[in-house]
């Protein structure tokens, strides 16, 4: 219609062009009129003539008129060209603006024929212009690019959905690896490039080093470990956020339904955290192992070492363990618990030798200070309770300027230690002491021991320091138990109707059984809580540099054979020992422990019993004590109440585990009722002990 129009106009214009080329005749005109009638019939002529002449100017009027029809006729084709650009998506805006600059020179070559061909090219021109700028409001491309990029990036609504989570998820496991896909190309291959070299180099060193040796020089190094927290978490932000940047380019283009724009945010938190929780743990228990390492052990003496460079000249080491009661409620430390783990260096074998509380008259290395001043063995006072290996910490404690020089250690600790080398005859290699409450976080934090306790196991009971009867509050339960820290304590330490044989047998068979349960994921989970009891009651000789070594050793003895070795009457009397024997002994246990043999019959004949008359009278003086070094209890005065029935007892040799590998006091017979247990199956006999007499608590 406005084609119509238009040409309908421009043949309007022709006419009045037409129109106008007539007033020359009217000058004539005028002028025949000034110059009389004379002249009339000549102009009349003329104009006729000129009439003639000017005919062919009708020409114009047939050429605009043809234009205008052609105009007309035209306009049809060029409105379905409109509907096919509005209705076509697809054509290109660059196209339609080159049609309209094609139409204005159109336009501009028809103005060199006439008005009316240029009017027909201008509205050519506006309309084709209309329809393309109507076309981006009925474009796809939500991007606002123009059709040419949206042919490029553009796709169907959510299309490429799976195609972004995986290259997401890919870019999480592979870092870098999204970003190949988009504009940041040349990051994507230095990030991945990174992250590749760091795999290669921690592979060579856990091949060349061997996977235990590298942790193990790892968990050892303070300096290496605040890298490594430090370094964990520069990780962690690097990473994720390469993540991110991977996702945001992956998207780049695309047009996706709003619960896909929701799961691709889920999506994006959870990958977050997947990075950054297990590098942020990592940095916090690489900062605690350090503080611990750091706190714990002594100092480093050297480069790190493994365990076949530092003892390549020994065949087996000797470490002290001790257990110390010093609670709030003691004066002073004593030793509750004292073992010996002589180790083979090279099998993991080893001879763990319980030190009985109750050896009397222990001595000391030859030419050390204090074989200078005991020679003939500790002997402090004319009191029986005071010549007693658990003795001489207090004593050290109490006369440090007589002891001479201990090395660093504690006066207590040393003068200890040196009673238990000379009167075992071994050389002690190392040392490391635990507190009651750092051996409750260590079962706690294993998930407790599973044991079969072999009889009810009195909580309490014993003399106080005054020697009033202390009460039984509870008991461990026999059958098949899983121990928390509490009770695990007292099944070790308890002596409520028992005997210091019953009771070092039972610390060794818990000491074997935990190293057997041991489970590394367990006690990772619980590292900081059992890092944190270690610092305050554990404390080692171990240095730094060498923990990698005990780290070997450790992973060896659980492969190899514990064999309990028990100091008894049967071996020497304990209240007046021969050393001598002792040591020749101790030697032979050691050496077959070391090569996998079965346990050396004892070389004493046993003449000297447990029920000797001299052991009798030592356990007299023994009972009478109130001192707060607290006496060890007698070998007989501990007897359990059924004692005077022969064979009762559940293994031939004090101190050994049964052939099932439990432990029973003298005289006690597996499956008897345990005097003051409420679950007997007869009558209860009452809270009284069966004859214990030690200190509880």
């Amino acid at each position: 219609m406005l084609r119509a129009a238009a040409a309908s106009g421009a043949s309007a214009a022709g006419v009045a062009a037409a129109a106008g080329s007539n007033t020359p005749p009217d000058r004539y005109s005028d002028s025949s009129e000034s110059a009389g009638p004379s002249r009339s019939a000549d102009l009349s002529r003329s104009a006729d003539r000129r009439a003639d002449h000017d005919a062919p100017r009708t020409f114009s009027d047939d050429h605009t008129a043809t234009s205008a029809r052609g105009a007309d006729d035209e306009a049809p084709t060029t409105r379905r060209d409109a509907r096919e650009r509005r209705a076509a998506e697809d054509r290109s805006r660059g196209r339609g603006r080159n049609a309209a600059r094609n139409a204005a020179r159109s336009a501009d070559g028809a103005g060199a024929v006439g008005a009316d061909a240029a009017g027909a090219g201008a509205a050519d021109a506006g309309a084709a212009e209309r329809p393309q700028k109507r076309s981006p409001k009925s474009d796809g491309d939500s991007t606002g690019h123009g059709p040419g990029r949206a042919r490029r990036h553009s796709s169907r609504l959510g299309e490429t959905f799976p195609s972004l989570v995986g290259w997401t998820s890919l870019s999480t496991l592979l870092p870098g690896v999204g970003l190949l896909r988009t504009r940041f190309r040349p990051v994507g291959l230095i990030v991945f490039g990174l992250f590749v070299l760091a795999l290669l180099t921690g592979l060579i060193y856990l091949l060349v080093k061997g996977p235990v040796r590298a942790v193990a020089t790892v968990v050892s190094s303070p300096s290496l470990l605040n890298f490594l927290a430090i370094g964990a978490i520069l990780v962690a932000v690097i990473w994720i956020l390469v993540m991110i940047v991977s996702h945001l380019g992956l998207r780049r283009g695309h047009r996706y339904r709003p619960w896909q724009n929701k799961l691709a945010g889920v999506l994006v938190v959870s990958l977050a955290l997947i990075i950054g929780i297990p590098l942020g743990v990592g940095s916090v228990f690489a900062r605690v192992q350090s503080s611990t390492v750091a706190s714990l052990f002594g100092d480093s003496t050297g480069k790190s070492q493994n365990a076949e460079d530092l003892w390549a000249d020994k065949p087996y080491i000797n470490v002290f363990l001790m257990g110390r009661d010093n609670g709030d409620d003691r004066e002073g430390t004593r030793p509750d618990t004292m073992l010996v783990a002589s180790i083979d260096t090279k099998t993991g074998n080893a001879a763990l030798i319980s030190v009985p509380r109750n050896l009397a008259f222990p001595i000391f290395p030859e030419g050390s200070e204090l074989e200078k001043q005991w020679p003939d063995g500790f002997r402090p006072s004319g009191d029986s309770s005071q010549d007693l290996i658990n003795a001489v910490w207090q004593w050290g404690d109490q006369n440090k300027d007589s002891i001479g020089d201990t090395h660093g250690l504690e006066p207590g600790m040393w003068t200890t230690m040196q009673a238990v080398e000379g009167s075992l005859g071994l050389n002690l290699d190392y040392w490391a002491s635990v507190d009651m409450a750092g051996f409750e976080d260590v079962v706690d934090a294993i998930g407790g021991v599973n044991i079969d306790v072999e009889r009810p196991i009195p909580m309490g009971g014993g003399k106080s320091m005054n020697g009033v009867k202390n009460e039984i509050y509870g008991w461990v339960d026999p059958g098949q138990q899983n121990l928390k820290g509490k009770d695990a304590l007292w099944y070790v330490r308890s002596r409520e109707g028992s005997d210091n044989y019953d009771r070092m047998c039972r610390q060794q068979r818990m000491l074997k059984t935990t190293l057997e349960q041991v489970d590394p994921q367990e006690i990772a989970s619980a590292y900081p809580k059992l890092a944190n009891s270690a610092t305050r009651n554990i404390a080692t000789s171990i240095p730094q540099n060498e923990i990698p070594a005990f780290i070997e050793l450790a992973l060896m003895m659980q492969k190899g054979d514990v064999t309990s070795v028990q100091i008894n009457n049967d071996v020497t009397p304990t209240y007046d020992p021969d050393f001598d024997v002792l040591h020749k002994w101790i030697l032979g246990e050691v050496k077959g422990a070391s090569d996998g043999e079965e346990t050396p019959q004892p070389t004493n004949d046993g003449s000297k019993s447990q029920d000797s008359g001299e052991d009798k009278e030592s356990s007299s003086g023994t009972d009478e004590t109130t001192d707060p070094t607290e006496a060890a209890d007698s070998t007989d005065s501990s007897e359990s109440g059924s004692g005077d029935e022969e064979g009762a007892a559940a293994s031939s040799t004090p101190g050994e585990p049964n052939a099932e590998g439990k432990c029973y006091p003298k005289g006690y017979k597996p499956g008897d009722d345990f005097p003051g247990y409420p679950g007997n199956s007869g009558e209860t006999a009452g809270t009284e002990g069966a004859g214990g007499t030690g200190e509880q608590g």
